[in-house]
């Protein structure tokens, strides 16, 4: 790769394994590079990644797997609705991404004999997942990463601004030429030739979530208010097995990697209640969701139960294979060994995003995006299991590259893409971030149906966000210019699609039709006019 400066100004807004790893590779093609995170560098969703990063390496060949079967798996996952040629992509990339992450000083998880560790989870039909620290593979990824960009820094290669709060991407002549940020109080603008988007989820959108508190949809707050499409918002994945925050607030998620080991799900009655399906507790995610769902509305709760593995396996197993997640829990008062672990659904990842070509392109000059606020189409209508890391890592080195070589006014163009301007706000009144979350736990989550999507798109509309401070005000936009997006696109999409669940349903959910959703120009001038909104 080509060290010589290139004379490109390149900006990243986000710090998880897709803005890190851009940072990374943009160093290596010799362009200015400027990372802004608004919290600590690296802290993200990404860092919370239990499972671990799916990938068809040579062992795994020769052990029998093959591209074109984790291709396979991800457009089933995806619920046919996923775009094949970016996965096919993704998915001859695998080897390549582990051999440069050990590159970078991530250390897989290996067997005595020097092999790799190879996992199996939910809907993947070979074992292909790669682990670091069995159950702390993207806290792993994370601080490699990050340590390889502290260094390009101390060295002077590479300018990082942390706890800086990206607030307005600024056009002219509608193309990207700066964004404006805050830091302690104090504005500034940073100019740009070219801007990546690697902002994480959203979500702080629903009141049980996996994901950490940052995840408040900024770059799609931002994409949407300079002008950029966006799609399958309406494919909001639910994580199957939260440790039950009713009664352990504190002991996060059970990764599928478990159920991958054998755990089983049991109702409250002791019946096993996913036995019947073809894949049991290895079916997809939004099937083995929507089945806990049920139960808890049937009056009965749900409980993970690994104590079969450690009788199998021997004593010490779990702690050994999870030793974070086993952690987590023995602070609550819990053993996987020992005893039945509560769970229930909670918002996990969103598939839909901010539309991208296979360069990571928008449909904004200057614009790119990659990550979970993208929507590339790999991830269809429902993500597979670990896939998310992986398809992070392949596009954000992509997007970089473009960015590094397009042409000013280079854009992405979807021309068979119908796209749909969102109706203007009617603010009646203040909307919380309570009040904002209350409405998405209820009316846009596992199971969604008509009246409820006209009551949200209602309220939403009526709403103008209240918040505290700067920050939380820009935060609370974010939030609600997705939910917003979210809602129509639910609403519009009348069958049932992967993660999307109407119990009203019509018709067979259109899969591989999409709509794009944008901002009115009218809405945009106003936001780009008054940027801090309501403050309490």
């Amino acid at each position: 790769m080509s060290t010589q400066p290139i004379g490109r100004r390149l900006l990243i807004v986000g710090s998880g394994v897709s803005g890190l790893f851009a940072a990374l590779q943009a160093v290596a093609l010799g362009t200015e590079v400027t990372v802004v995170t608004k919290d600590a560098l690296g802290t993200s969703n990404s860092a919370l990644a239990q499972g671990g990063l799916s990938a068809v390496t040579a062992q795994g060949k020769a052990a029998g797997d093959s591209v074109q079967e984790h291709v396979h798996d991800t457009l089933s996952a995806g619920a046919g609705h996923c775009a094949p040629a970016p996965v096919q992509l993704m998915c001859e990339l695998g080897d390549e991404i582990v051999t440069r992450l050990e590159a970078y000083g991530v250390r897989f998880d290996r067997n005595a004999d020097a092999t790799l560790q190879l996992g199996l989870e939910a809907a993947h039909s070979r074992a292909r997942i790669v682990h670091v620290g069995g159950d702390a593979t993207g806290a792993g990824l994370v601080r490699a990463l990050s340590d390889a960009c502290r260094a390009l820094s101390a060295s002077g290669r590479l300018r990082l601004l942390e706890h800086t709060l990206a607030t307005d991407v600024l056009l002219d002549q509608g193309r990207v030429h700066a964004v404006r940020v805050h830091n302690t109080g104090r504005e500034d603008t940073l100019t740009c030739d070219a801007l990546l988007l690697a902002t994480g989820g959203l979500g702080q959108l629903y009141a049980a979530t996996t994901n950490p508190s940052g995840a408040t949809a900024d770059g799609i707050g931002l994409a949407a208010a300079a002008g950029a499409v966006l799609t399958d918002m309406e494919f909001i994945q639910f994580h199957p097995t939260l440790v039950d925050p009713q009664y352990h607030p504190e002991a996060g998620m059970i990764s599928e990697a478990v159920r991958g080991e054998g755990a089983i799900l049991l109702n409250d009655a002791g019946q096993r209640f996913m036995a019947d399906h073809p894949q049991a507790e290895l079916a997809p995610r939004d099937v083995v969701a929507r089945a806990i769902h049920a139960e808890y509305a049937d009056g009965r709760r749900v409980f993970l139960d690994a104590r079969g593995i450690e009788r199998e396996r021997g004593t010490g197993f779990l702690a050994r294979r999870f030793p974070t997640i086993s952690a987590r829990l023995a602070a609550s008062s819990l053993d996987m060994a020992r005893d039945l672990i509560p769970v229930r659904p909670a918002q996990h990842y969103a598939m839909g995003g901010i539309a991208t070509d296979r360069q990571g392109r928008t449909t904004v000059a200057g614009l790119y995006a990659a990550g979970e606020c993208a929507n590339t189409g790999v991830h269809g209508a429902n993500r597979l299991a670990s896939n998310s890391l992986l398809e992070a890592l392949v596009f954000a080195d992509r997007a970089v590259r473009a960015m590094a070589r397009d042409s000013a006014g280079t854009r992405a163009d979807f021309p068979e893409l119908s796209v749909t301007e969102l109706p203007l706000p009617n603010a009646q009144g203040p909307l919380t971030l309570p009040d904002l979350q209350a409405l998405a736990s209820a009316r846009l989550a596992v199971r969604r149906d008509g009246p409820g999507l006209t009551a949200a798109i209602g309220q939403l509309q009526a709403g103008s966000p209240l918040a505290g401070d700067l920050r939380a005000h820009f935060e609370l936009r974010n939030l609600w210019l997705t939910a917003r997006i979210i809602a129509h696109a639910a609403a519009q999409r009348t069958g049932n699609l992967g993660a999307h669940y109407r119990t009203d349903a019509v018709g067979d959910g259109g899969a591989g039709r999409r709509t794009g959703w944008m901002l009115a120009g009218a809405e945009r001038a106003q936001l780009q006019n008054d940027p801090k909104g309501t403050l309490v």
